[in-house]
């Protein structure tokens, strides 16, 4: 292995013209680290109350009450923090999906809004995932769950009376589709259906028909999604790169023929991520550039998103929910250096509901800019740097590498981004190839590319980081969750990369041919699309070879640098030996590992002390490795976290 070190001389010219870290005033740990105080707010039907998540103690809970008036405590779970709320059709319920200690089994619950703690567990099916169909708005029928209660890999249909607090089955998937999608009455007329070879079919049914039919099949190498049935019940909205680069709104007719464009549904030369629908048609494309936006198809709705952009100039935009008449409307908004707020727009008024993080109202954060550069191998790519407010020169330097890997970064207030800069370092991130919206030759380059060139795209970033005079090349540290954890593991053991000062992985994968047989049953008819497209299917001999060559503990001799690494024990995703396995190979060799391990959480983390103990942890190893500040003594519960997940870590045996 060749690191690119730069010479201690070269180190300290850099570390001359920088900005002094103790120039950054600190914001206050317990406060910048703490959990949103508002996370959600969903209108009633009729639009006279609101639902909202708020955190209570440390979890997040649900309040409800009148839009105008104070909103009241009705669902705390004091284990875990809920995360969703919805109202029923007739604003007569609230319902509420959680699983348990993350393990991703998925209940639906009823509450009562007028008797708080009246929650009612309406799937209370031991081992099964409930999800609930999308509909147009505007449902008039039963309340729909797919449920794999009867077979783990494939879900049936259900449907829920919540007044009676009953479910029954009303349709019997034995044609192996993977999801299902009903029309305003409530019938389910579409479903989608994944081949061995990789193709998404679209099957459909008209008006009335009791069987499905084929209407389209993309092969593994378009990009297709479904999105819903068009609320006038004639053809299905999907997005689609078919015969071109970015992915489109189209619709495909129950009654057959070619797809065609939605009229106005597009993002520019960015991929259409959503088609909201009100009661009478589409009203909107949800984009991503730069950061979220949205581009209106509704004469009316287009009115309501100037209001709302009026409160929010500049900053990114989308509907957070409406009216079933669609007179108010509630938007979400926030900026790279913004928290988030929620607008309310009613008629011609528009006005901030509520600050998602009121007590950072007054502080100073730093901007998120974007940035382009293109790889070593000519691919563009899009990326965001957040410095330090007043830094000058170059600095120590996080890069953080986003999870999925099929998502992507965009301009967002990002809570830990933020503590970061303000801690004094620069943050980079970048969607490298593989990451979604970006179009059709990012997302492809990735195929094939795990823990090879989508590093390398990292290390470009850093590089070109470098030259920009961002970041001090001897004190870069990668960080990242679930594939950004693999990325940062990848970071530290691959030879001819670039040299990091220290890693962060966050449930990151360390063998890539376990890691994929142990995927859950319910995620076996998705993977012919998906992983082994990009990772490698490890029945197949040459697979399984570069999927172990790709892997970052095949390399664990090679790991040098400092490594920090958190896991949830109820991860059903990355189940907890894959990072047992990478620490005790690393304990073998005599090399201490800082492991911290979590009874009570899953793939991500939903309690508030879990994200305190992990930002202490992290704004630690930081300064131990990067040199930047420290914050005051933690709350008492981020201690007690933290201590107990340590313990864990060093409890496990090998």
């Amino acid at each position: 292995m060749f690191p690119e070190r730069p010479a201690t001389m070269f180190s300290s010219m850099l570390l001359a013209v920088a900005t002094p870290l103790s120039a950054v005033p600190l914001i206050p740990f317990e406060i910048l680290a703490k959990a949103p105080a508002i996370s959600a707010a969903v209108l009633s039907p009729d639009g006279t109350r609101v639902a909202t998540i708020e955190t209570v103690d440390g979890r997040g809970a649900v309040h409800v009450g009148p839009l105008a008036g104070p909103r009241r405590l009705v669902l705390r779970n004091p284990d875990r923090s809920i995360d969703n709320v919805r109202w029923s059709a007739d604003g007569r319920w609230l319902l509420v999906m959680q699983d348990s200690g993350g393990d991703e089994g998925y209940h639906l619950f009823r509450i009562d809004p007028a008797t708080p703690g009246s929650a009612r567990d309406l799937t209370p099916f031991a081992g099964a995932n409930a999800e609930i169909l999308r509909t147009p708005a505007g449902q008039a029928g039963p309340l729909l769950l797919a449920i794999n209660r009867r077979d783990p890999e494939f879900a049936d249909v259900y449907a829920v009376d919540p007044d009676a607090g009953t479910v029954r089955e009303v349709l019997r998937n034995d044609a192996g589709y993977t999801e299902f999608f009903a029309d305003a009455s409530g019938v389910v007329r579409a479903a989608g259906r994944i081949t061995p070879d990789g193709s998404l079919e679209l099957w459909g049914r008209g008006e009335g028909d009791g069987h499905f039919v084929r209407l389209y099949a993309a092969p593994a190498t378009e990009r297709f999604k479904i999105i819903g049935i068009h609320a006038d019940g004639r053809s299905v909205i999907v997005r689609s790169n078919r015969g071109n680069d970015i992915e489109r709104a189209l619709l495909i007719g129950f009654g057959g023929g070619k797809p065609r464009r939605l009229k106005g549904a597009d993002c520019g030369s960015f991929d259409v991520d959503d088609v909201l629908q009100a009661a009478s048609g589409p009203i909107a494309a949800a984009c991503t550039r730069i950061a979220s936006d949205l581009a209106p198809l509704d004469g009316d709705f287009a009115k309501a998103v100037r209001l709302a952009r009026a409160v929010a100039p500049g900053d990114s935009l989308s509907l957070e929910s409406r009216s079933a008449d669609g007179q108010i409307s509630l938007f979400y908004t926030d900026a790279g250096h913004r928290p988030g707020r929620f607008i309310l727009v009613r008629g011609d008024k528009a006005s901030v509901f509520a600050e998602t993080r009121p007590e950072l109202v007054g502080y100073a954060f730093a901007p998120t800019e974007p940035f382009r550069l293109r790889a070593r191998d000519g691919l563009p790519l899009l990326g965001y740097v957040t410095r330090p407010l007043g830094s000058r020169g170059p600095g120590p330097t996080i890069v953080a590498v986003h999870g999925g890997p099929w998502t992507r970064d965009a301009a967002t207030f990002e809570r830990e981004t933020q503590f970061y800069a303000n801690r004094g370092y620069t943050v980079i991130q970048v969607n490298f190839r593989g990451s979604t919206g970006l179009g059709k030759r990012v997302f492809d380059g990735g195929v094939g590319e795990f823990g090879a060139r989508m590093s390398d795209d990292v290390d470009d970033a850093v590089r070109h980081a470098v030259r920009q005079g961002w970041a001090d090349p001897a004190r870069v540290c990668i960080m990242g969750g679930s594939y950004g954890g693999f990325a940062a593991l990848t970071g530290i053991s691959r030879e001819g990369g670039f040299a990091y000062r220290c890693a962060v992985d966050f449930a990151g994968p360390a063998d890539l041919e376990t890691l994929v047989r142990a995927f859950p049953p319910s995620w076996q008819p998705f993977l012919p699309r998906s992983w082994y497209r990009f990772v490698g299917n490890p029945d197949r001999p040459e697979d399984a070879a570069r999927m172990r060559e790709r892997s970052p503990l095949t390399h664990v001799g090679a790991m040098r640098a400092p490594l920090l690494i958190f896991q949830g024990a109820n991860d059903p995703r990355v189940r907890q030996d894959q990072s047992d396995r990478i620490v005790c190979s690393l304990r073998a060799r005599g090399i201490d590992v800082d492991y911290l391990l979590a009874a009570n959480e899953g793939h991500s983390f939903a309690n508030e002390e879990t994200s305190l103990a992990i930002t202490r942890a992290t704004e630690v190893f930081f300064a131990r490795h990067l040199g930047g500040q420290v914050g005051a003594e933690p709350p008492a519960a981020a201690t007690r976290a933290l201590d107990a997940f340590r313990a864990a870590g060093r409890a496990i045996e090998c």
